[in-house]
């Protein structure tokens, strides 16, 4: 990465070895110093004035971007399993997803939504967070003829599989996404009608399988519901040529026959940015060799939208996985009984000829 990678435990000011709950305290004494929305009257209720002037490592940031970190931090430490990738795998793999024994771990997104983390942690503790919840995010109401006055609850979410091409992962592309949903069509509420509604969707280079690109409340509209949120979930369309492997690797299969796997060949590799790469073998292809050309693979794909303050925008993609080529040998289906005898004459002097080199090679040693 270009950057140090940031200590979560530092911006708490805990050690890694620190209880959940001990991290849950350590949060709180610095959500209620710096939630925007909090009542300065109140402070004294969670933070002993004799506290009051302590300093962090924090404290010549700006108390936004201050917010902005603390709560980036809890939301990965206060979940054992955002927690236990951090502390094995680093930040990288936190943001890169990481492959585990029961399956593979997604590129983790931190949602952005401080107020969220904020009231999960003190909404039995803290007695005004109701008060600020209701005054940031009050709940929205509906009032019909038809249906009175009520709360609108939000409906569920869709989720829909988007197949991607490995040439649309290699460069990036954008996908306009068609869908039909339920719209009120008139003042009164009272009608509803499908109409087709177009969502922009924009694939960045190296996205891997599994990643969802959520459309906030984009569903059916109702008078009396919130809508549902729209995901799409990335998936890898089958190649004819290339197969993706961890995540940034392409993996190539070519045919050889036993004699190219003896003598060595020449072949080329169309990839898929339409480039012509000249492959030379020279060694003796046995059973499991493969032949890796770095950085020819799929790009890294970076976590761009975690914090904005932490990630540069518009950032390169300079970072490939590798080009694996493995080989499979063709055997010949039918041998005559000539051809037998040429090939265990072949064989007879091919083997006497090693004989003969390893006799000279120890003479040379002596």
């Amino acid at each position: 990465m270009n950057r140090p990678e940031l200590d979560y435990y530092a911006v708490l000011d805990m050690p890694r070895t620190a209880t959940k709950e001990q991290l849950s305290l350590a949060y709180r004494r610095l959500a209620v110093r710096l939630c925007p929305h909090r009542d300065r009257r109140y402070e004294q209720d969670f933070v002993p004035l004799a506290q009051e002037g302590k300093l962090t490592h924090l404290s010549p940031m700006g108390e936004a971007k201050q917010w902005a970190y603390i709560n980036m931090a809890f939301d990965v430490l206060g979940n054992e399993l955002y927690r236990a990738i951090y502390d094995r795998y680093g930040e990288a793999g936190l943001f890169e997803g990481v492959i585990l024994p029961n399956g593979y771990f997604p590129p983790y997104q931190y949602h952005g939504d401080h107020m969220r983390v904020y009231e999960q942690v003190f909404s039995s503790y803290s007695p005004y967070a109701n008060v600020i919840d209701a005054v940031t995010n009050p709940p929205s109401l509906y009032a019909t003829r038809e249906h009175g006055i009520g709360v609108r609850h939000k409906d569920a979410s869709t989720e829909r599989i988007i197949h991607l091409s490995l040439e649309e992962v290699r460069t990036g592309c954008v996908k306009l996404m068609h869908v039909w949903r339920q719209e009120i069509v008139d003042a009164k509420e009272s009608r509803l009608e499908k109409r087709k509604h177009t969502l922009k969707l924009i694939i960045q280079p190296g996205t891997t399988a599994g990643t969802r690109y959520c459309f906030k409340e984009e569903g059916d509209r109702y008078p009396t519901t919130i809508p549902g949120d729209i995901i799409f979930i990335v998936a890898d369309k089958p190649h004819p040529q290339f197969e993706r492997r961890n995540m940034h690797d392409l993996v190539y299969r070519y045919n050889i026959s036993i004699c190219q796997a003896l003598t060595g060949f020449i072949f080329y590799v169309h990839t898929l940015d339409k480039r012509q790469l000249k492959i030379v073998i020279t060694d003796v292809v046995q059973p499991g060799y493969q032949k890796i050309l770095p950085l020819e693979g799929l790009p890294k794909c970076r976590n761009l939208d975690a914090v904005a303050a932490l990630k540069p925008a518009k950032k390169k993609f300079d970072e490939f996985g590798d080009l694996i080529i493995e080989f499979n040998y063709i055997f010949p289906k039918y041998l005559t009984p000539g051809m037998k005898a040429m090939t265990r004459e072949f064989f007879g002097e091919f083997r006497k000829s090693e004989l003969e080199l390893e006799r000279e090679e120890k003479k040379q040693m002596q």
